[in-house]
């Protein structure tokens, strides 16, 4: 794969919870980066847990108006109705990135996140990693 082949993207814990659980196979956002097809997302947990705590490939990224994204994916996205327009608000266009192949991981902690990447902070919604960042977070849980 190569360097926009993988992303990092931080999700409420709760919601990466599910994702791990396979209950949540579709991540919604207001807004997301341009990622191709088969790009390997390594999913940060946010606090509590404040780790990578799984990888999942995107298979499909729909944009289209809040309404009719909860109308193909209120299951998929594991949250009410509620959470759901709660989270789009006054939003014209959302994102609804399915995901597939997804993988519980060892949790790569925080500490060990900030060494590898170099920086402090972890992406408010996601970032592109390089491949070598990528194949560090692979080598920590190996040898974790």
């Amino acid at each position: 794969m190569d360097a926009e082949s993988h992303a990092m993207i931080s999700i409420h814990s709760d919601h990466a919870a599910n994702i791990v659980s396979g209950v949540k196979t579709v991540e919604l956002r207001r807004r997301f980066m341009s990622l191709p097809l088969g790009s390997r997302l390594w999913i940060y947990s946010t606090l509590p847990v404040g780790a990578l705590v799984a990888t999942a490939t995107i298979v499909a990224i729909d944009y289209d108006a809040p309404h009719q994204l909860w109308a193909r994916y209120q299951t998929e996205a594991a949250v009410s109705k509620n959470l759901f327009f709660q989270y789009f608000g006054d939003c014209e266009l959302g994102c609804a990135i399915q995901l597939d192949g997804i993988e519980p991981i060892s949790p790569v902690p925080l500490k060990s996140i900030r060494r590898i990447r170099g920086v402090d902070h972890i992406p408010q919604v996601a970032a592109r990693i390089s491949t070598l960042e990528a194949s560090q977070f692979e080598e920590f849980r190996r040898f974790r």
